[in-house]
């Protein structure tokens, strides 16, 4: 595939057979790559962050349309397929929808191909396509257990699928409860290694044991040694090692880490012999290893040899849109293990839910819903419920008042109509805390919500929304000294 703009920063459409919205697409700003061949789609090699498959259907058999568009939909999982089919006939509309595409374009017009697009990426951003409410859809909105509904979640995911049957090192950076091992976990399960998964959190284990640790030790090589022990990297040989919070480990174990690592064997303490291994190694930090190694406190050339795949897990808080999905989740989950009724929640507690800013992240939000079911059983939850468990200080996306009370959740209605006031909310709230954050800029907004300025101003239409508001209370604040 090739791609004619590599240094745009707005998201990549792959095409095939539409040259004409190609060079709409382009004059909007949008990366564009093109496909040579169907056959090139339907066996990606490449790894690409593309959001939009656009296709005419003049490069595939017509006959075979509904296979064609499922072989797309599995070989790109995360990504929406628009075909463009002007003066298609009903059945072939049918059937290609059905397959699985977002979307079918009868028209000739490139300006219409182009405003598909920019909707659909809108509604990427968020409330992403593999992310609907309905139950039919719950299995494609998780990874390997890992569920989210935010789109640069979904980057990630597609990421870590590529790179998962590969060799190459990783590196996962993300605070603490964000599903670090999670993530791990699941690229030792999509890879092609028949060993085990083996995690160990460097930071929980002694500096001077850490080499006995890693690499083991022979019967009497220190005092307490008093049988053999082969060690982490021989135990997880033929499959993953997680080193969770490597930053932890001494420069004296980085060094012997890195030769490991460089000749592909241990030499475990006492010992004289060097043992074999075959271990892919996925390393994990809540810090910033580049400043580690600045401050000299992290060898550089380890940092490179790990940072070969480098995956980033953002904060719940930076995916709001995340915090009502995964609460409804765990509350099934956990209704389902204790026997227990799903919770019911009345006028504000989604309000609380959202405008905490949950420094614990998916553990902390897990943990809190597990423990609201088993303490409040058939009892409908309210925001006081919420603060009760919750260190409420650190709430800051929400001003109170600013919202409009959060309707109850109706179960008689199906998933996705219950929850639509919800994500409606949501996306109002996560536009004020956009436009507070930008101090009303439009423009610095839009980039930071991932969408249009003319999108961000329809958004803001829709739901009244000044900005003067975030002007004048940025000011005041500026002249308050604060």
């Amino acid at each position: 595939m090739t791609s004619n703009d590599a240094t745009t920063d707005r998201p990549l459409v792959l095409t095939l057979g539409c040259a004409e919205a190609a060079r709409e697409l382009r004059t909007l700003g949008y990366t564009i790559s093109t496909a040579r061949n169907l056959q090139q789609l339907l066996e990606p090699k490449e790894e690409l962050h593309a959001r939009i498959l656009l296709i005419h259907r003049s490069c595939f058999d017509l006959d075979s349309s509904r296979t064609t568009v499922e072989g797309l939909r599995r070989a790109w999982p995360l990504v929406d397929v628009i075909i463009w089919a002007p003066k298609a006939t009903a059945s072939f509309v049918r059937q290609v929808l059905q397959a699985g595409a977002r979307d079918v374009l009868l028209t000739n017009a490139t300006r219409t191909v182009a405003s598909s697009v920019e909707r659909i990426l809108e509604e990427q951003q968020l409330l992403p396509r593999a992310m609907r409410l309905g139950a039919e859809d719950e299995l494609d909105s998780t990874f390997e257990g890992m569920v989210s509904r935010n789109a640069r979640m979904w980057d990630l995911f597609d990421t870590a699928s590529r790179v998962a049957p590969t060799e190459a090192a990783i590196l996962v950076l993300g605070e603490t409860g964000t599903g670090k091992e999670l993530l791990a976990r699941a690229i030792h399960q999509r890879s092609q290694r028949a060993g085990r998964f083996v995690a160990v959190n460097c930071a929980a284990v002694a500096e001077d044991l850490i080499d006995s640790e890693l690499f083991g030790h022979v019967a009497g090589a220190f005092t307490g040694a008093i049988r053999d022990n082969e060690g982490l990297m021989r135990y997880a040989s033929g499959g993953t090692l997680m080193l969770d919070e490597i930053g932890n480990i001494k420069l004296a174990g980085q060094h012997r880490l890195l030769r490991s690592l460089q000749e592909g064997t241990v030499r475990p303490v006492g010992s004289h012999r060097e043992e074999p291994i075959d271990v892919r190694i996925i390393a994990a930090t809540s810090v910033r290893l580049e400043e580690e190694v600045l401050s000299g406190r992290f060898r550089e050339d380890l940092f490179y040899r790990l940072d070969v795949i480098r995956l980033e897990i953002p904060p719940l808080r930076e995916r709001p849109e995340d915090i009502v999905y995964l609460f409804a989740h765990f509350a099934r989950k956990f209704a389902t293990q204790y026997a227990v009724e799903r919770p019911h929640l009345a006028s504000g507690f989604l309000d609380a839910l959202v405008s905490y800013d949950w420094p614990g992240n998916v553990r902390q939000l897990e943990n809190v819903t597990e423990r609201l079911l088993l303490t409040s059983p058939n009892r409908k939850l309210n925001a006081a419920m919420l603060r009760k468990v919750l260190p409420f200080k650190n709430s800051s996306r929400l001003e109170p008042g600013r919202s409009a009370p959060t309707p109850p959740l109706d179960t008689r209605k199906p998933l996705r109509e219950a929850l639509a006031p919800h994500v409606e909310r949501l996306e109002r709230a996560y536009l004020e805390a956009s436009l507070r954050q930008t101090s009303g800029r439009i423009g610095e907004a839009a980039t930071l919500a991932g969408v249009s300025r003319r999108t961000l101003l329809r958004m803001m239409k829709r739901y009244a929304i000044d900005k003067s508001q975030y002007k004048a209370s940025d000011e005041r604040v500026r002249g308050e000294g604060l």
